[in-house]
């Protein structure tokens, strides 16, 4: 078949987005991702692994939600014009905003069309906690849009599901909002063996101690700081790594930089995808706990699957499926965001020890991708 994929970022590659696009061109598909340029610094056209990769402007900040209103329909005239002239089976759109491209396809044009679920947006409006009569609203309306696009797609993904503990994943939250569960197929945004071994490297051990390492796109302040409270009162020396960039990178250095000059705090900035492991095998442990909302609750990091699958513990919000899956495999630790907690997480990480592959042999790509060629037979 011949499938465009649609993602609102440039793709450098979007780890999920190239998962997926790469597991279809193995199994004997083309395979289009336009993607958005919002840094308008990437190739026009490249192709990446199989995958050709066709990327349009406008420039466009990333965090400011202006921008993306006014801007995010001039990527669609563009990605709209594009597809028109194009011969293609079936739309794959990558979460809510990708998704009415596939809506207009699929009723205009008859093609086939894969809604990609990773996060749900309507969360994304009260991510510090901070909430106005009209963000509460902005919230409804995504959801209930959201839970259109989903009743008219021809098949839901979604990332996460229930593993048998207390807490619920997006399958359920779909099922809830009526959509047939046969519809919907899990995939997990799991690693690929061939890039994270199973064999877990010791970490560095020198001056620099315990490392705690955040890996991953830095949006939020709030879940950092009562980590620096919690690290300034340990008794052992411990070095802090974030790894990657993020709308909130600057204030965060600045943050560290006027209150907590005294903390070993690196950052690295954004890095390629490819040098991923190698700052895990630097870390002690992954710190992957976030401001609460409903998508935390029902997600589980990537982090969380790439730290474990190399022997690194990992530190994740309590009350959340990330605690059912530290809990299933021992590998970790769950925490509120209060200073307390977070002191005592941290202090029984060292007696952690776990098998990784336990954990690889369930929770990897080839499995996952399996499901999504499924998909495409069908």
């Amino acid at each position: 078949m011949r499938v465009v994929m649609l993602v609102t970022n440039p793709f450098k590659p979007d780890p999920r987005v190239y998962k997926e696009a790469k597991s279809l061109v193995n199994a004997g598909h083309e395979v289009i991702v336009l993607a958005w340029d919002r840094e308008g610094k990437y190739p026009r056209e490249e192709t990446v692994e199989g995958i050709r990769v066709v990327r349009f402007g406008p420039k466009s900040r990333y965090g400011s939600f202006f921008d993306f209103l006014v801007k995010l329909p001039v990527f669609y005239i563009k990605a709209f014009i594009f597809m028109a002239k194009k011969d293609f089976d079936a739309v794959h759109t990558h979460d809510f905003d990708t998704a009415f491209l596939g809506l207009l396809f699929k009723y205009i044009k008859g093609k086939k069309w894969v809604y990609d679920v990773h996060d749900l947006y309507h969360t994304f409006f009260e991510v510090e906690g901070k909430s106005t009569l009209f963000s509460r609203l902005l919230a409804e309306i995504v959801k209930r849009i959201d839970a259109f696009f989903a009743k008219c797609s021809d098949r839901l993904i979604v990332a996460t599901q229930s593993i048998g503990g207390k807490h619920e994943g997006l399958r359920e939250y779909y099922i809830r909002e009526g959509i047939e569960a046969e519809k919907i197929t899990t995939i997990w945004n799991v690693p690929i063996l061939a890039q994270f071994s199973t064999q877990k490297v010791p970490p560095k051990k020198g001056r620099d101690g315990f490392v705690i390492g955040f890996i991953g796109t830095i949006r939020t302040i709030s879940n950092f700081i009562p980590l620096f409270e919690a690290v300034k009162t340990l008794n052992f020396p411990v070095k802090l790594l974030f790894v990657g960039g993020g709308k909130s990178l600057g204030e965060l250095r600045k943050i560290v930089m006027e209150r907590y000059r005294g903390l070993n705090v690196e950052f690295t900035g954004s890095v390629p995808y490819h040098m991923i492991q190698e700052y895990y095998r630097e870390c002690s442990a992954i710190y992957s706990v976030y401001p609460y909302r409903e998508n935390i609750r029902r997600a589980i990091a990537i982090k969380v699957f790439e730290a474990t699958s190399l022997g690194v513990p990992v530190v994740v919000n309590s009350n959340t499926l990330m605690e059912d899956f530290v809990e299933e495999y021992r590998c970790g630790v769950a925490t509120t965001l209060s200073l307390g907690d977070i002191k005592r997480a941290l202090s029984s990480l060292g007696r952690i020890k776990f098998n990784p592959k336990h954990i690889v042999k369930k929770w990897n790509w080839e499995r996952e991708s399996e499901k999504l060629k499924r998909i495409y037979r069908q």
